[in-house]
């Protein structure tokens, strides 16, 4: 039985050996049954313009942080020789330059809302285990922790830039310890949490804009907590999906995906919870809390917005895929994401991004 096939274009990325890198052009055919996603056209309120691939080659992954403004994005790339840079990409021109050489042990974590910082942390025979911000705009690096990176790997900014909260692993006592550094004061303080020891392992930890509390991400679970001094009071808490997506909508909501994969608001206030949506996977609001990209039954994209604990205008934008990062840039009016088809969905890594797939798009 013969199996048909199409062509399609897609874009290889040719390293150089300066700065800049190019992106060329290449025909290939792929079978029918990896057909690349099919882009949903709307109508609404989130018309899709236009659409772009993102590509790397087979010497190197690519990891994007977000974006540093309407047009660029920020990302790590590593080569076959295990070097890494982090590059500013214009995915219109298909180009990007280098912002700044890793140290093959270092490790990007986020990228700051206001675009000015990337948490990260590294080990080398010299400083041995550090925690840092990489200033963008100064282009150098402040030393936040000495002797000790987090544990879990996740350094999280609130979203307004001020907070970054982060779990250190003590040997003293054999259990992980909350961490918040101020980015204003340039303070780092240490949070007891109301965990027992089997609750002890976390995924990450996310500050209010206003300092007073905190979300925590642990064992598939979301524990919503107010600071007392350096005590940490349980507000709320509730069973997550496997996806673990969970943000503030303001100082006094919370947004989560729960187990069964509802759309959840939860307001400390009147301990009032409300669900919005169903069958949701990750999902990303923009800057100003006003719009939601989502995924939707494990295949497909979704856009709306926010209104009250409503959902309207809910627009399908991409077809096809699973996807596992969504990131809007500052205008909300492009939209990364980065995913898996959905055929594939169920032998999806959370680990590597080889074998993603990566786009942008524009909305009218």
């Amino acid at each position: 039985m013969i199996t048909k096939s199409f062509f399609v274009l897609l874009t290889v990325v040719l390293l150089s050996g300066c700065s800049s890198l190019e992106f060329k052009s290449k025909t290939i055919v792929i079978p029918e049954t990896e057909a690349v996603p099919e882009l949903a056209h709307s109508n609404g309120e989130f018309e899709v313009n236009k659409i772009y691939r993102m590509f790397e080659d087979e010497e190197r992954s690519m990891q994007i942080f977000g974006w540093t403004d309407d047009e660029h994005l920020i990302g790590k790339i590593m080569s076959i020789d295990m070097g890494q840079t982090m590059r500013k990409i214009d995915y219109r021109k298909q180009t990007s330059e280098t912002v700044t050489s890793l140290n093959i042990n270092a490790e990007p974590s986020q990228l700051s809302p206001d675009r000015r910082y990337i948490s990260l942390y590294a080990w080398d025979e010299h400083e041995g285990k550090t925690t840092k911000l990489y200033d963008l705009k100064n282009d150098d690096t402040t030393t936040i922790v000495d002797n000790n990176f987090p544990s879990s790997g996740m350094i999280m900014w609130s979203n307004n830039s001020r907070y970054v909260a982060f779990f250190l692993w003590d040997d003293q006592w054999r259990e992980e310890k909350l961490h918040i550094y101020d980015v204003t004061t340039k303070k780092l303080k240490q949070v007891e949490m109301p965990l027992s020891e089997e609750k002890s392992w976390v995924r990450y930890a996310k500050m209010s804009d206003d300092g007073q509390t905190v979300l925590i991400v642990y064992n598939q679970s979301v524990l919503f907590g107010k600071l007392d001094g350096n005590q940490l009071v349980k507000i709320y808490e509730h069973k997550l999906s496997n996806d673990g997506a969970v943000d503030y909508l303001n100082n006094d909501q919370i947004m989560f995906v729960s187990e069964n994969n509802l759309l959840f608001v939860f307001d400390r206030r009147n301990k009032a919870t409300s669900i919005l949506s169903e069958q949701i996977g990750a999902f990303r609001l923009t800057a100003d809390r006003k719009y939601i990209a989502y995924s939707k039954d494990a295949q497909n994209t979704y856009v709306a917005k926010l209104q009250g604990n409503n959902l309207l205008n809910e627009q399908e934008v991409f077809k096809g895929m699973n996807p596992a990062q969504l990131e809007w840039n500052p205008s909300g009016k492009k939209l990364y994401v980065n995913g898996w088809k959905s055929f594939d969905a169920q032998r999806k890594s959370k680990t590597s991004v080889l074998n993603a797939m990566q786009y942008i798009i524009e909305f009218k």
